[in-house]
C-alpha cells in the first residue's frame, strides 16, 4: 500500500461517485506504478505454441506455467473462453477465484490486430511489414517503433505521427529524413533537432523556426553548410557521437518551454496536443475532461487512472489499454471494444462481463460463465458488495496476479526498482536470460557497448541504413529504446518558477513540469519561451 500522503480533490470524490467505486487507498504515482507493472510491451523470449506446436516468439517467458497460444491459435474459432467457466464461491474472496481463471484460460504470445506481414509487433493495429512494433497503428515498413502513428520507412522512432525515412527520433510530426532528433514538425534532411519547426538541411539547432542551412543556430551559406555536412562524417559512428555530445551540450544553452503543450485549454502534464481538461496528463491528444493519464488520445474522454486509452473511449477508470469504442469500464487490461465490463482481461466486443478472462463477443458473463441478465445483476452487486467490504472496489489488480516479472514491464522505465525492492512490494522479477553474448561476428551479428547483449541486423534494416548513410549503432534496440525514453522525461511534475532574466528583471511566473528541479535545462514559463522563440 502506498506510504505516502496525498489527497483527493472534489472532482475526484465527484468521478468516483459516477463510477460507483470506491476512493483509492493509493496515491497516482502508485496507482499507475501497479498498472504498468501487469503489461510486458517488449521483452520477448522464445516459447513453442501451447495449440499447435510450431516455435515461436511470446511476451510470455518459457518458464511461466501458463497456456500460451500463438496469434492465430488464439483468434481461431475452435475454443472458447466460456469453456473455462467457473461458479462464483460466496465463501472465498472473488479475487482469489479471478486469478484462478486468470492462470487457466490460454494467453495469445502478442496482441495485434489487421497485421499484414509483420513480425514480433505487439499492442499494435492496422500495421503492414512491420519489425519489432510496440503500442503502433497505421504503420508502414517499421522496424524496433514505439508509439508511432501512420509513419513508414523508419527505423528507432518513438511518440511520432505523419513521418517517413526517419531514424533514432522522438516526438515528431510530419517530418522526412530528419535523423537523431526530438520535439519537431515538418522538418525534413537534418540532423540533431530539438523543438524546430519547418526547418530543411539544418544541423544541432534548437527553437528554430523557418529556417535552412542552419548548425547550432547559426547561419551558413549552401556552400558552407554543405562543407561541415561533409566533415562531420555522420556516415561514421566516431561523427555521429562527437555532433551528439556537442549537440546536448548545446541544448543546455538555450531556453526550454516548461512543458510540451500545445492548442491545449486548462490542461497539466506533458506532451498534450489538441486537448481540453487533461489534468496530470502525458502523452494526451484530442481528449477530453481526462485525469493522473498516460496515453489518452483520439477522442478519450472522461477517464481518470488509465495507461493507454483512445479511439473513442469514455468513462474509464483503472484501466490499462483500452481501445476502439470502449466505455464504462473499471479495472481492465487489453479489452478493446466493448462496454460495463469490470476486472476483466483480454475481453473483446463484449458488454456486461465482471471477473472475465479471454472472452470474444459474449454478454452478462462473471468468472467467463454465461448468465441471464437478471441473474448477472443480482451476482454481480453481490461480489461489488463484497468488495465494498473490504474497501477494494475500484481497486486494480492485486500485484501478486500480473504474469509478469517487474522487470520486463514498462513500470520499471518510470518507476525503476532493485530486484530486493521489487519482491518486497509483492511483485515479481524474472531471471530468465533473453538473447546471447559474446558471439559478434563484425558482419551480421554485433554486441551492445552498453548491455552486451548481441543484436544482428536484417537484409531490410542493412538496406535502410545504407539508403541514408547511417553506420552501425553502437547499441542493441532495447538501449536505443531506453535512451529515447530517458529524454523525454519522467511523467512526473515538479512545480518550479520560469528562469528567465531581462532587464525588466527576474520572471515570477510558475508552473507543474516534468523538468525535475535538479536538472540544468534552462526552463522558461510559455509567454516568456513564445516572446524570445516564437
Amino acid at each position: 500500500m502506498c506510504k505516502s500522503d496525498f489527497a483527493i480533490e472534489p472532482e475526484d470524490f465527484a468521478f468516483y461517485e459516477k463510477m460507483g467505486v470506491q476512493a483509492p487507498k493509493m496515491c497516482p504515482m502508485c496507482r499507475r506504478q501497479r498498472r504498468l507493472a501487469f503489461r510486458n510491451e517488449r521483452t520477448f523470449y522464445k516459447r513453442n505454441c501451447d495449440k499447435c506446436g510450431k516455435p515461436g516468439i511470446s511476451m510470455y517467458s518459457p518458464n511461466k506455467e501458463l497456456t500460451v497460444y500463438c496469434h492465430d491459435c488464439w483468434f481461431a474459432d475452435d475454443w472458447d473462453g466460456i469453456d473455462y467457466a467457473q461458479d462464483y464461491d460466496p465463501n472465498r474472496p472473488f479475487m482469489e477465484q479471478l486469478e484462478e481463471l486468470w492462470r487457466v484460460v490460454p494467453k495469445v504470445n502478442f496482441v495485434h490486430i489487421n497485421s499484414i506481414n509483420c513480425e514480433y509487433i505487439n499492442i499494435a493495429a492496422d500495421n503492414k511489414d512491420c519489425y519489432m512494433v510496440v503500442e503502433s497503428s497505421n504503420n508502414e515498413n517499421l522496424m524496433y517503433s514505439y508509439w508511432a502513428q501512420i509513419c513508414k520507412d523508419s527505423v528507432d522512432i518513438s511518440f511520432s505521427h505523419g513521418c517517413s525515412w526517419m531514424y533514432e527520433c522522438d516526438d515528431m510530426y510530419t517530418c522526412n529524413k530528419t535523423l537523431y532528433s526530438a520535439g519537431c514538425s515538418e522538418c525534413r534532411d537534418s540532423y540533431f533537432l530539438s523543438n524546430c519547426k519547418n526547418c530543411v538541411d539544418c544541423i544541432g539547432c534548437v527553437n528554430m523556426r523557418n529556417a535552412q542551412y542552419c548548425v547550432f543556430n547559426g547561419q551558413l551559406s549552401k556552400e558552407a553548410y554543405e562543407k561541415f555536412l561533409v566533415n562531420a562524417r555522420l556516415d561514421t559512428n566516431y561523427g555521429v557521437e562527437t555532433l551528439r555530445k556537442q549537440f546536448e551540450d548545446f541544448k543546455l544553452t538555450q531556453p526550454h518551454k516548461f512543458a510540451k503543450i500545445t492548442n491545449a485549454e486548462d490542461c497539466t502534464g506533458n506532451y498534450i496536443r489538441r486537448a481540453k481538461n487533461c489534468k496530470q496528463c502525458f502523452d494526451c491528444y484530442e481528449a477530453e475532461d481526462n485525469k493522473y493519464s498516460v496515453h489518452v488520445w483520439r477522442e478519450a474522454k472522461d477517464c481518470m487512472d488509465v495507461d493507454t486509452a483512445g479511439r473513442t473511449v469514455e468513462k474509464m477508470y483503472n484501466t490499462l489499454n483500452s481501445a476502439i469504442n470502449v466505455s464504462n469500464c473499471i479495472c481492465t487490461i487489453l479489452c478493446w471494444g466493448g462496454a460495463f465490463m469490470s476486472y476483466c482481461q483480454y475481453c473483446t466486443d463484449g458488454q456486461n462481463l465482471f471477473g472475465c478472462v479471454g472472452l470474444r463477443k459474449k454478454n452478462y458473463c462473471i468468472l467467463n460463465k454465461q448468465y441471464s441478465p437478471e441473474e448477472y445483476e443480482v451476482l454481480k452487486n453481490k461480489i461489488i458488495t463484497e468488495l465494498k467490504a473490504s474497501r477494494s472496489y475500484g481497486e486494480f489488480f492485486p500485484a501478486s496476479m500480473s504474469a509478469f516479472g517487474y522487470n520486463e514491464t514498462p513500470a520499471q522505465e518510470q518507476f525503476p526498482l532493485t530486484k530486493e525492492q521489487v519482491l518486497a512490494q509483492g511483485y515479481q522479477w524474472e531471471d530468465t536470460s533473453r538473447g546471447t553474448y559474446g558471439q559478434e561476428n563484425g558482419k551480421d551479428i554485433f554486441a551492445c557497448q552498453k548491455c552486451q547483449k548481441n543484436y544482428r541486423f536484417t537484409p531490410r534494416e542493412a538496406s535502410f541504413y545504407a539508403e541514408l548513410k547511417i553506420p552501425v549503432p553502437l547499441l542493441c534496440p532495447d538501449c536505443r529504446h531506453e535512451r529515447r525514453i530517458k529524454a523525454r522525461g519522467p511523467n512526473k511534475l515538479w512545480h518550479r518558477q520560469c528562469m528567465k532574466n531581462s532587464p525588466a528583471g527576474e520572471c515570477t511566473n510558475k508552473f507543474e513540469t516534468s523538468y525535475a528541479p535538479d536538472r540544468h535545462e534552462i526552463i522558461y514559463c510559455e509567454s516568456c519561451y513564445n516572446t524570445e522563440v516564437a
